[in-house]
């Protein structure tokens, strides 16, 4: 967890603003046993870390990023075999900056419209999540996202987000840091896509009342193709015990449920990403065989 968190950035010197947080209504903890069968991920012809996996809409690709470590984060992509197979296809072009860089955390809508967090230019440009244009192995016109989902302060990011399917509907996590390797807090908020830019939808505090809470550190979202289900990776403030957790809702617009933890096996276990056809759930954990992170996957039954 302190790799995958202090990679976003290291800062020192007093915030000047912090997050509000809302609590947790019903504070019983739930499983959520509907995903079984761990199985690892084969990425053939890559042997190095493979952290925060997401697969394509159309199931093709798995893009992933190297090890979190903000001296070589790199962009990588593979393409499908079978649910467990993919062939390492390389470095994504178009999307990587020169060492020492950060360019991770990918997703994507059915449109190939790709997402990813860069410090390539933080603090000097507070808006450190791009965008561009995928297709065959490059994204192109890669700019900032526009947008009110920056909190302009220093110590302050956007370390992870997530794109809905069809594009207008993003879940972030922004990070609160005082130079310590882990944030001080953390928040997920929902904005929806006006024009060219990402507006924070004014009832997010509500949608996400029972994601955000002060006693964890939340981030990692994944929203699920029918809107209905956020995944998200959650760990309690002073311990170093990361979960998996989901929430779901009946109707589009609802405020989400009371958290289920998924029961997934190991430690370091982040970053869940889920299949279009919500059949599969990915996620990334450390090994201790070889001390790298690596991408498996579980099956809903």
């Amino acid at each position: 967890m302190k790799r995958r968190i202090c990679c976003i950035i290291l800062f020192t010197g007093i915030l000047l603003l912090s997050l509000s947080a809302t609590d947790i209504k019903n504070n019983k903890i739930e499983e959520y046993t509907e995903f079984q069968n761990e199985r690892e991920v084969i990425i053939e012809g890559y042997n190095l870390d493979a952290m925060e996996p997401f697969i394509s809409p159309d199931g093709k690709y798995l893009f992933f990023n190297s090890l979190n470590d903000s001296i070589d984060t790199c962009l990588h992509y593979a393409e499908r075999s079978d649910d467990v197979h993919f062939h390492h296809k390389g470095k994504i072009s178009g999307v990587n900056g020169e060492p020492p860089h950060l360019d991770a955390v990918a997703s994507m809508d059915e449109d190939n419209n790709f997402y990813f967090i860069s410090t390539r230019d933080y603090p000097e440009v507070f808006e450190n999540l791009q965008s561009g244009q995928f297709k065959n192995g490059a994204v192109k016109n890669v700019a900032p996202v526009k947008g009110n989902i920056y909190v302009r302060a220093p110590g302050l990011i956007v370390m992870d987000a997530g794109i809905n399917n069809n594009g207008y509907e993003l879940y972030y996590a922004v990070a609160q840091y005082s130079g310590k390797a882990m944030p001080d807090k953390s928040k997920i908020g929902v904005a929806r896509k006006e024009g060219a830019s990402f507006i924070r939808e004014e009832l997010s505090d509500m949608i996400l009342e029972n994601v955000n809470n002060p006693e964890y550190l939340v981030y990692a979202p994944c929203i699920s193709a029918s809107g209905n289900e956020l995944f998200f990776t959650r760990i309690k403030i002073g311990t170093q015990i990361t979960e998996v957790v989901r929430v779901s809702r009946s109707e589009w617009g609802q405020s989400f449920g009371n958290p289920q933890v998924l029961k997934i096996p190991g430690e370091s276990v982040e970053a869940p990403t889920l299949s279009k056809d919500g059949k599969r759930i990915y996620y990334h954990k450390k090994l201790s065989r070889d001390g790298k992170y690596h991408i498996f996957m579980m099956v809903r039954k």
